[in-house]
């Protein structure tokens, strides 16, 4: 249990280097103890996911993206690498105005019409293989206010990503 503070002091310093990148497990009490250090962002990227599966099952991951106090319409560029651990990746659920290529491991959505106040949430499952060990899926995201913005040129501009990891027993 003792190092269980410095791992959420580490992530609380990410999520504010990150400019309110934040990475959420279900069944720990990390987010509450985040929370307070990403309120002042204007983005907010949650990450919900489960800690363990079973080799051979598949694991899936909740992505909510909130515009919390940026007036005018944003456009946001989601991007997910998943590891060698995973055979296949699929996007399960999203809204109609998402638009979403999967490509091998690696996803890519655009999100468009992100105003003020307005969340929207993308579901992903990827199926883990038959080795032992821990699956790691990489997020990152990238906002823009211009219309005419291409999903692939948006996501070179992505400079850190969030570290989702689930162990495979």
């Amino acid at each position: 249990m003792s190092d269980l503070l410095p791992r959420r002091l580490a992530a609380a310093a990410l999520a504010a280097a990150l400019g309110g990148a934040l990475l959420v497990q279900p069944s720990t009490a990390a987010a509450a103890e985040a929370r307070p250090t990403a309120a002042s962002a204007p983005f907010r990227y949650e990450v919900f996911f489960p800690k363990y599966t079973y080799r051979g099952g598949n694991l899936t991951y909740t992505v909510k993206v909130r515009n919390k106090r940026v007036k005018g319409q944003h456009y946001v560029a989601l991007v997910g690498d998943f590891s060698t651990h995973f055979r296949t990746v699929r996007v399960i659920s999203k809204p109609r105005s998402v638009k979403c290529s999967v490509k091998r491991r690696s996803v890519l959505c655009l999100v468009s019409s992100l105003d003020k106040g307005d969340a929207t949430t993308i579901k992903l499952r990827g199926w883990v293989g038959s080795r032992r060990g821990t699956a790691v899926a990489r997020f990152g995201a990238a906002v823009t206010d211009n219309p005419n913005v291409s999903a692939k040129r948006l996501a070179k501009e992505i400079r850190s990503h969030l570290s989702a990891k689930s162990k495979v027993l």
